[in-house]
């Protein structure tokens, strides 16, 4: 089955709703069993009740983006680190954002201080952490339509004034226009 079109998409989720709940747990608990981005995406979904298990399983997900040196390691987890990026930004918007946007762009505060960690890890697989930072800029702007100005501004200066590879640039968007 591919999922390439939104009619695609749609029959796909039509038949996931027709689904037994049991069979639908039990095939996410065999996926949370992965020991890869994948895994670690549903494991946070599964404490997504819990607004501090989330918080706090995001977290760890961003501090597992250090790597260890080994290079043949290194390099094949490289590729992964855009797709961890991208779940990441995922469980936050689709998980924390509606509940606590002061804890979702905090969140984001703390992806972006550890971007340096993910472009020095993502070996030549850069252009999938760059997309993945671009989006996690987006939904930052959602959060931040919901917090003081003042908290907002200060936490997004502090970051562009840290920038050192460039992933921060789009976070002026989310600043007012004479901000900038």
């Amino acid at each position: 089955m591919r999922l390439d079109t939104q009619e695609e998409f749609e029959r796909a989720y039509e038949r996931l709703r027709r689904r037994d709940s049991n069979a639908l747990a039990a095939f996410l608990m065999s996926l949370a069993m992965d020991s890869g981005p994948v895994g670690e995406q549903v494991r946070t979904f599964i404490v997504s009740d819990d607004l501090a298990e989330t918080v706090e399983s995001v977290r760890e997900r961003i501090r597992g983006l250090k790597i260890p040196s080994d290079y043949e390691h290194r390099h094949s987890r490289g590729r992964e680190i855009g797709a961890i990026l991208d779940f990441i930004v995922d469980s936050v918007e689709r998980l924390v954002l509606a509940i606590d946007p002061n804890a979702a762009f905090q969140l984001f505060v703390t992806l972006f201080e550890a971007d340096g960690v993910a472009m020095e890890n993502c070996g030549e697989h850069d252009w999938e952490v760059a997309r993945a930072y671009q989006r996690a800029i987006g939904v930052m702007g959602e959060a931040a339509k919901s917090l003081p100005r003042a908290d907002v501004d200060a936490s997004i200066k502090a970051l562009l004034d840290r920038d050192r590879y460039g992933m921060r640039a789009g976070l002026a968007s989310v600043l007012p226009k004479g901000d900038k």
